[in-house]
């Protein structure tokens, strides 16, 4: 292991086996209750194909981290200020997608996030679905990874399908699940415990629960481009419980922050030697 860091940001990989579990609209909600909790929160679009942070936050950047990893464009020019507080590192848009980086690519973005980390409390990725290598190197490269799923049986089967591919690794971070979408209070627990059940079972793999997120008609009836569910409708349920979800990742994070431990570039290198 190489030297330990001690001013790098907590990094949290927000991560999904499925697409349209509300993985992006959760992570950038979490990154806002952050910032006003008094955080310094960067979020970084990982999927570089079908990237939607930068319209969840009604921005449009001049550059993404495409730019940034095809050289030419600091990182300077890359971070994007939102009206709502973090600042975003958009993806592309059906340009190329995570899966089609080489080694060259993911090692400059290994630097890239190095240098985010030092600049904020908290580094928010917003990764891809799925299980591309590239997409496991990202997710295994974060201090912690919060999993986004619905109580559907398509959503868990494909939770589970990650889970386990990340029970495989030699080492993998602390492992949170938010269940989305529950039509009734307590569906989210119940949800959870069937999950993890079967994950302790099958993948000795022990996962926590982070909290649930009710079906909300406020949200599902919501368009792009209107303001973040936290900023315009801060006391629908889907905000309290977004708020109830920030404080479960600070004191589940606060041994992270308050730790010497070696930072996300030396983590994602060591990823990257192993594929």
């Amino acid at each position: 292991m190489g030297p330990l860091i001690e001013a790098e940001a907590v990094v949290v990989a927000c991560a999904s086996g499925k697409g349209g579990t509300g993985k992006s609209f959760l992570t950038t909600n979490l990154a806002i209750a952050l910032h006003r909790a008094g955080r310094r929160v960067a979020v970084v679009d990982c999927d570089f194909g079908l990237a939607n942070a930068h319209l969840l936050f009604g921005v449009n950047p001049r550059f993404s981290m495409q730019h940034l990893l095809e050289g030419g464009v600091p990182l300077e020019d890359v971070l994007c200020e939102t009206p709502h507080g973090p600042t975003l590192i958009a993806g592309g848009s059906g340009v190329v997608s995570l899966a089609e980086l080489g080694v060259r690519h993911m090692q400059s973005l290994a630097r890239a996030l190095h240098r985010v980390a030092m600049s904020f409390d908290y580094v928010l990725l917003d990764c891809p679905a799925g299980l591309a290598p590239q997409s496991m190197v990202t997710v295994l490269a974060a201090d912690h990874i919060v999993l986004v799923t619905n109580p559907e049986i398509a959503a868990l089967t494909d939770a589970y399908a990650l889970i386990k591919c990340l029970a495989r690794q030699p080492r993998h971070p602390d492992l949170g699940i938010v269940v989305n979408r529950v039509s009734s209070p307590g569906l989210g627990r119940t949800t959870f415990d069937r999950l993890a059940e079967v994950s302790r079972r099958f993948a000795a793999c022990s996962i926590h629960y982070v909290g649930e997120v009710p079906e909300d008609p406020a949200v599902t009836q919501r368009r792009l481009g209107q303001p973040p569910v936290l900023v315009s409708l801060a006391e629908c349920p889907t905000a309290k419980a977004i708020l109830a979800i920030e404080g479960q990742i600070e004191a589940v994070t606060h041994p992270v922050r308050t730790s010497r431990r070696a930072g996300v570039e030396e983590r994602m290198m060591e990823q990257l030697r192993r594929w």
